[in-house]
């Protein structure tokens, strides 16, 4: 043992004793030169050990006490087998006289550490993400977890398989902070097991041109088995195949088919697998052929007219209801150009209008948003990824001769609306202000067990204001509607407004009231009442009776981040002042190519459209009498996008239904809209390798030059629709690379834009899809990672348990802080001091 100084300046520190000194030679103090001796030889010596303290002492020796963690392996390629291994391993180490200090390390894609070993089955596998081994990080989650003063030492309980991170890089910071990793190898349980290893297919086919689908199964039995081919969910092919142990591929015949994405998914069914999670894998088939497109209408009957006119110009049109919107990129993906024919954005999830986004933007599809009273503003499209992307606003200002109008939210504050449910509708009424013009009235209520005027009815100039007022709602308590629903009343019977209109939000079960009372008497006051039901634990039917009687609108969300679109779509809708239905001859602002050999001389009327304003860098081709937009477009992102505010069918454009150039006037603006095909290609490839996706672009023209002056990027759509941009960086003369890791089970979706000087000069689209984690891969142990991975630290392959502890000799630095120790003896000569200071002094000879 030795000791050592931190901060030896402190010595300095004893000049003190020199005033010390002074002071007690020049003291008046009335005690005996004994007392006083004795108090100088306490104060000097206390000052002595402060600052010995601010020295910061540090007494270093060595002990061999020893610390291990056992880890434990519990990912699903090793079972329960590891943790089998482990214990009685354990077991033995103890019977045969046991460590110093032992704690447990679960790990799989995650590591916990467990103190006591009765906790073990508290960490269940699931909690680790067993899909995953992360040797390395697990290893250094234990080198950081070693308590100070101890030999530290860990036995490794696995099959040395690890799917994420790079274990031997950790090795060597191990070896020089003296960790020392003993491994015990552990076999993967010997079941019947089979598995799709892959799925492959050509890119890019043409239409009905055959080509093959090839699947890689791996199999560790020989035995017969059945694989089912599935083409976009649908039973495609069966085959009754035998499997021998290892690798064995087989092939399935296929053309071209009619979508232009079509999903090819291989399954296989054998007796006895023991795994289910890796018996399917998919791919992606792009077939080129006629331009397809997608329409979204809220009456599909009344896409005929459109339809009849397209089919005559050799454009395929599929018509569905908005809850035939694709689910997915991939089957968006199949058409080229996407229409959206007076749907609401209320009967979209929020998560579906960010894809429409990201297809226009990110992939090269188009978008069209035709004309109606559920269209732009009027189909609660403000504040959207929609409107973000439409080149004209979905708000408007009113014109002046438009009657005013009396908003009331009722909102509901009790003590289930709290998190995101509160956000949103605060978020909501927000946006609903910003809607409403300055002669317009507003007021918001919030209500609980009572009820309160956060913003009583007041004119919507003050938009800042309110925006506070409403701020200041916060949840708490109980669901009573009616006093709510009396005070509404009462507020907007006062109101100068012309029209008057109630909307109502709650996400609970109220109190019992008197509502048909209530909404008749609002009706006889010419108040409109709409109601919104948030979640299953709303009172549907009560809220559907309430827009019922009060002659408006009802609404049902499981997703509060819907609650803004319907009380946008509800505020212009009660505003009625944003439909213009006087009849008008469409007039050509701006002379265009896609336009061209269209007679707008000879077209008839249209009857109507929706007020918008263009946006500053949108193109207005079409415009009304009045100077309002009829037809704009604009590029956004990689895509284009316009906006027809009139309509396509019978109510607007009845008489356009008989003008000889309506199918050459639709059939125009949809090309001119529609996806482009890229200006030139180039072999790009997506490989999945151990630590995630690899993407690779060889950038070679036609001659086999290097094209080295492009620079290119990744527009990634995981399989959950959240997107991110990847930078693709020069790994070579002519070829572009980049990376990322997966995030989840699914298809990842792809766009490639390379750019020259700044603009788009070739885009393609790649897919890859992950079909189980390798964790479910047939693999045999890693020996030779688990003996490198001992050697290299030190440890031992495959030890003893009876002689592991004896076999351990090293010795652990230990250093012990003295600096308290010291403190606490100069608090006793304090206060000993203090005692002999206060403690009378007996006279002589008494």
């Amino acid at each position: 043992m030795h000791l050592e100084f931190l901060e030896p300046w402190a010595l300095l520190g004893l000049i003190g004793l020199i005033p010390i000194w002074y002071w007690h030679w020049r003291s008046l103090s009335p005690h005996s030169d004994r007392r006083k001796r004795l108090n100088l030889k306490l104060r000097c010596l206390m000052l002595i050990l402060m600052v010995l303290a601010l020295m910061d002492p540090r007494s270093l020796s060595t002990t061999p006490r020893k610390h291990y963690f056992w880890i434990v392996d519990r990912s699903r390629s090793v079972g329960e087998e590891a943790m089998n291994s482990a214990t009685n391993f354990v077991n033995t180490v103890n019977s045969s006289g046991g460590v110093d200090s032992e704690a447990w390390i679960l790990f799989a894609g995650e590591s916990r550490k467990v103190m006591d070993d009765g906790r073990l089955e508290e960490v269940v596998p699931r909690m680790l993400n067993d899909t995953i081994s992360n040797l390395e990080k697990t290893l250094r989650y234990a080198e950081a977890s070693f308590p100070v003063g101890y030999v530290k030492s860990a036995v490794l309980f696995s099959d040395g398989r690890e799917t994420v991170g790079h274990v031997l890089d950790s090795l060597e910071p191990l070896l020089a902070k003296g960790v020392r990793i003993h491994t015990v190898p552990i076999k993967p349980p010997d079941a019947a097991e089979v598995l799709v290893r892959s799925v492959s297919a050509p890119n890019q086919v043409k239409e009905s041109e055959p080509f093959r689908v090839t699947t890689e199964i791996i199999s560790n039995r020989e035995q017969d088995a059945e694989i089912q081919l599935f083409r976009n969910g649908f039973l495609a092919g069966t085959n009754t195949v035998h499997v021998t142990p290892g690798l064995n591929r087989f092939e399935f015949t296929q053309k071209g088919h009619t979508d232009n994405m079509t999903q090819y998914s291989v399954k296989i069914i054998a007796p006895g697998d023991t795994i289910i999670d890796n018996n399917e894998s998919t791919t992606f088939v792009q077939a080129s052929g006629k331009p397809k497109v997608l329409i979204l209408s809220d009456q599909p009957q009344q896409a005929r007219y459109l339809s009849l006119a397209l089919k005559d110009e050799g454009i395929d049109l599929n018509v569905r209801p908005a809850t035939g919107m694709p689910s997915g990129l991939g089957e968006l993906q199949n058409y080229d150009l996407l229409i959206f024919d007076n749907v609401p954005a209320t009967d979209f999830e929020p998560v579906q209008l960010d894809l429409v986004s990201s297809y226009v933007k990110d992939f090269g599809g188009g978008l069209l948003m035709l004309g109606g009273d559920q269209a732009f503003g009027l189909g609660g499209y403000y504040r959207t990824a929609i409107e973000e992307i439409l080149p004209v606003h979905c708000d408007f200002e009113k014109q002046q001769e438009n009657p005013s109008l009396g908003l009331v939210l009722v909102i509901d504050k009790s003590g289930s609306m709290s998190g995101e449910k509160i956000e949103m509708a605060k978020d909501a009424a927000k946006a609903a202000v910003e809607l409403l013009s300055n002669k317009d009235y507003v007021g918001v209520l919030g209500f609980d067990n009572r009820s309160f005027w956060a913003a009583e009815i007041q004119a919507a100039s003050d938009k800042s204001g309110l925006d506070q007022r409403i701020s200041s709602i916060r949840p708490s308590g109980g669901t009573s509607l009616a006093p709510a629903l009396e005070l509404a009343l009462a507020g907007l019977s006062l109101s100068p407004a012309k029209l008057k209109h109630c909307i109502v939000l709650t996400d609970g079960r109220s109190q019992p009231g008197n509502f048909y009372q209530i909404i008749s008497q609002m009706t006889a006051e010419r108040i409109t009442v709409s109601s919104v039901a948030v979640g299953a634990d709303s009172d549907q039917q009560l809220l559907s009776d309430i827009a019922s009687w009060g002659n408006g609108r009802y609404y049902y969300t499981d997703t509060p981040r819907s609650i803004p679109q319907i009380f946008a779509r509800e505020t212009m809708t009660a505003s009625k002042s944003v439909l213009e239905e006087t009849p008008f001859l469409p007039i050509v602002a701006k002379p265009a190519d896609f336009l061209s050999g269209i007679d707008f001389q000879s077209a008839p009327f249209l009857l109507g459209y929706v007020l918008t304003k263009a946006k500053l860098t949108s193109e207005s081709w079409l415009i009304t009498e009045k100077g309002d937009p009829l037809l704009s477009s604009w590029r956004y992102g990689l895509g284009q996008v316009g906006a027809f505010t009139s309509d396509a069918r019978n109510r607007w454009a009845i008489e356009w239904l008989q003008w000889e150039g309506f199918g050459k006037f639709w059939a125009q603006v949809i090309r001119k809209l529609m996806r482009a095909d890229s200006l030139q290609k180039f072999p790009s490839s997506i490989r999945q390798e151990k630590n995630g996706f690899r993407i690779v672009v060889d950038t070679v023209d036609s001659e086999g030059r290097f094209l080295t002056d492009l620079e290119g990027e990744v527009a990634l759509v995981d399989p959950s629709g959240k997107e991110s941009r990847i930078e693709l960086k020069t790994g070579a003369p002519g070829r572009l690379v980049g990376g990322w890791l997966p995030s989840g089970k699914g298809t990842y979706h792809a766009q490639v834009i390379l750019k020259r000087n700044g603009k788009p000069f070739s885009r393609q689209y790649l897919n890859s899809t992950v079909g189980f984690p390798d964790e479910f891969l047939l693999k045999s142990m890693d020996e030779e990672m688990l003996r490198q991975i001992a050697e290299t630290t030190g440890g031992i392959y495959n030890p003893d348990p009876k002689e592991l502890v004896i076999q351990e000799n090293r010795e652990a630095a230990f250093e012990r802080i003295l600096w308290p120790w010291i403190i606490g003896a100069v608090l006793f000569l304090f206060v000993l001091d203090v005692f002999f200071k206060r403690w009378p002094e007996v006279a002589p000879g008494r």
